[in-house]
């Protein structure tokens, strides 16, 4: 989009998977799963925090990458050859806690975009889930649809 991207990992650290990562990444509940809280960025400017959790198969390749990569899923593709095949977006609005707020330079309650999405492999396999903050000045999303092909649903909020 002619915009530099950037990246930074604020936190890493293997957990315990939970039900809701045993749900998204189709695991047993405890194996261990790589939590990863990242900041993005457009031409210097913090725009999105992803708190992202990986499947145990992949975390080894995601935790040798470097904390400054621009594009985790560009470094696994050189990588690994993994692609990344399917994703599956919820799209809603929430308010900034306080860390989202310090880390996006926005105010706290402020409204952000989110999108939780889990993304698997052509074969179907999952490789992560995340919780995606957006800056509402930094980004918006078109979704395209008709009759023949509506891939879109309306669901109430949680």
């Amino acid at each position: 989009m002619g915009r530099e991207a950037s990246g930074r990992v604020v936190a890493q650290e293997y957990l315990p998977a939970t039900a809701e990562d045993t749900v998204h990444l189709q695991l047993p509940h405890g194996t261990p799963v790589l939590h990863v809280l990242r900041l993005r960025g457009l031409d210097g400017e913090p725009v999105l925090l992803e708190r992202t959790v990986y499947a145990d198969w992949i975390s080894p390749g995601v935790e040798s990458i470097e904390p400054d990569c621009p594009s985790v899923t560009q470094r696994l593709l050189d990588d690994t050859g993994l692609v990344f095949a399917y994703g599956e977006h919820v799209i809603d609005a929430v308010a900034a806690g306080a860390r989202d707020a310090e880390l996006l330079g926005v105010r706290r309650t402020s409204p952000l975009l989110r999108v939780r999405r889990v993304t698997t492999t052509r074969e179907g396999r999952p490789v992560e889930w995340s919780d995606d903050r957006y800056r509402p000045d930094a980004v918006s999303f078109s979704v395209h649809n008709s009759t023949g092909n509506n891939a879109l649903a309306r669901k109430t909020a949680e």
